[in-house]
């Protein structure tokens, strides 16, 4: 039978590991997390000005040379509409809804529909911007989750729409 001083080594040993291990996958999460979340001054550090109806935050352009852009930029971009219209923990994109945004992602599912470059959830982006179009966007929290889903979300699920008051004070804050 080991001695009570070789059990307490060895248990301190596991703790430090374990202590160890934890804060470097603390660590690495927050640093990926902080490498995706976006604020104004992220695009503003840039050498070229951002327009942000040509760009996403990661500065890559949203509309490629043919004029569409990829299919996970055109979800990535509807996913951070979502974000003024829900209550989330975590977001980390951000991209105010607007009717100009909403007639040009509307015109590029018209560009696509039907080709070879047709999205493969063309229908539930279509169904998405129209009811925006109307100017309802009571499916935000299923849209955003949808797509948090698609895209294998672990944090930062949508649990409901803002209210008007909670979605004014996000406006004022980051637009």
């Amino acid at each position: 039978m080991p001695s009570t001083r070789t059990l307490i080594i060895t248990i301190s040993s596991i703790v430090v590991i374990v202590l160890g291990v934890t804060y470097w996958f603390i660590s690495d999460l927050d640093s990926s997390i902080g490498n995706e979340k976006v604020s104004s001054e992220s695009s503003s550090d840039k050498s070229e000005p951002i327009d942000p109806d040509r760009y996403i935050d990661d500065g890559e352009p949203l509309i490629s040379e043919d004029g569409i852009p990829s299919e996970n930029k055109f979800q990535e971009y509807i996913h951070g509409m979502t974000h003024q219209k829900v209550v989330a923990k975590q977001k980390w994109v951000i991209h105010p809804i607007t009717d100009e945004r909403i007639d040009s992602m509307l015109a590029v599912l018209e560009k696509i529909e039907g080709t070879p470059d047709e999205y493969e959830h063309f229908a539930f982006y279509l169904e998405t911007l129209n009811e925006w179009d109307k100017e309802n966007f009571q499916n935000a929290v299923e849209v955003h989750n949808h797509i948090w889903r698609l895209n294998g979300g672990t944090i930062g699920k949508a649990k409901r729409l803002m209210t008007n008051e909670e979605e004014q004070k996000y406006i004022d804050k980051h637009h």
